[in-house]
This record gives C-alpha cells, structure tokens and sequence, in this order.
C-alpha cells in the first residue's frame, strides 16, 4: 500500500512539472484532466466505447485460446503436424500488428473485424509455441504406459495431457491478457471508428488535450484491472501448480 502511494504521489508530482515547463496546452494538469474525465464518465456513449473495446479483446481471446490449445497440442505430439504448423506461426509473429491493420482496412474496411483479427494473428504464435512446447515436453513413457492399457484417445487428453501442460496454459494466458487490450486500442486507433482507441485518435485529431489524458488514464485503469484481477491470480496459480508439479 505504501510503494502504491508513492508511485501515484511520484506520478502526479511529475504530471505537474510537465505541466509547469510544457504549458496546459499540451499537457493538461491532473485536476484539468479528471475533471474532464468526471465529466465523461456521466456519457452513455464514454461507456459504449468501453463495453465495445472489452468486448472485442475478450473475444479475441476466447478465439485465440481455442485455436491455439487445439493446434498446439496437435503439434506437441505429432512432429509432422509440428513441421507444417510452426512455419505458419513463425510468419505471424514476424509480422507486424500495423501491417495486418493496413490489409484488413483494404479488405473488410473498418469495424469489429479488424482489431479481433489483429489481436488473434499477434497473439496466437506464444500461445501456440508455449502449448505446443509444452505438450511435447511431457514424459514418452506415459502415453505409452495408456497404450498399453488401451486408454482412449480422450481420456489420455483429458487425464495426461491437459493436467501436465496446466501450468503453461495459466503462464500463456497471463501474457495473452496482459497484451490483449494494447493491441485491440492499436488497431482501434487505426482501423476502426468506435472503441477507447479510436477514441484517443479523435482526441487527438481534434486537439482535446484533457479528454485525450481522460481516455489515456481509462486505457491504463483497465490495464490496472486486467493485472490485479486477472493475470496476477493467472501467474500464482501457474507458480503453485509449477511447485506441486516440482
């Protein structure tokens, strides 16, 4: 609790002094900016634009974890599957978010499409690597152990594989969410008309300095969020699981 109060009280001491040396102008002061946020909380369209941004990066997510876990643990336990899929996911994470926004603005125009494509194709790769990676790194032994036995296919993926590679898929996702909401306001700031993203890009297109702040401090209040409720439980949980697993 204290080095939270110090953070904040730090910040807020060197908002002010750019505020001082660079002018209001440009650097609206904290006061000047939570009024201004004050003030938007109370429109119904500020909360839309929330919603849709949240709804856009959870869906992504939803989608990339499906593709990801069914891919990845195909690749983990065949090497042929592994040799035509990792090329495909190498490619991608190659590939920089801003150039997926460019074709899909040419191809599907702007909307939902753009920034759930762009999160999927920039988070898709570590998932993929860190559930294929880890599937292929549980013990031989095992699955001929349940050979053996005759245990079915389903049951072997729902007792071995999916129990041993836990721990990686809680540390995978953590990394997902934590770059989950950046990239949805990336591509909403370039490719689309609605969301926070899109939102800073009016702000900034029309020079509203306190209402641009005001979206900025929105945008890290749900990083904040995102880290306290969800990835930090994602990353302890991992931890623990790594530890009775050790």
């Amino acid at each position: 609790m204290i080095s939270l109060f110090f953070s904040i009280t730090l910040l807020l001491g060197l908002w002010s002094l750019a505020t001082f040396f660079l002018g209001s102008l440009l650097v609206p002061s904290p006061q000047a900016t939570l009024r201004s946020l004050g003030s938007m909380l109370f429109q119904l369209s500020v909360w839309e634009n929330m919603i849709l941004t949240l709804g856009r990066g959870f869906s992504a997510i939803v989608f990339t974890f499906i593709l990801a876990l069914f891919t990845g643990i195909a690749a983990g336990l065949s090497r042929k599957t592994m040799a035509l899929l990792a090329p495909m996911a190498a490619v991608l994470q190659a590939t920089p978010p801003i150039l997926w926004i460019t074709l899909l603005m040419v191809w599907v125009g702007t909307g939902n499409a753009i920034p759930i494509l762009v999160v999927m194709a920039s988070l898709f790769p570590p998932l993929f690597f860190t559930i294929a990676q880890s599937t292929a790194s549980l013990d031989p032994r095992l699955f001929v152990i349940a050979r053996t036995y005759r245990v079915t296919r389903g049951r072997m993926l729902k007792e071995l594989v999916l129990p041993g590679i836990y721990p990686y898929i809680l540390a995978g996702l953590s990394h997902a969410l934590g770059s989950c909401w950046k990239v949805t306001a990336v591509a909403e700031f370039l490719g689309s008309s609605e969301g926070i993203g899109a939102q800073i890009y009016w702000s900034y297109r029309m020079l509203d300095m306190p209402r641009l702040f005001s979206w900025a401090l929105i945008l890290v209040g749900f990083g904040l969020v995102i880290e306290s409720g969800l990835i930090r439980p994602l990353r302890q949980a991992a931890a623990r699981n790594r530890g009775s697993h050790a």
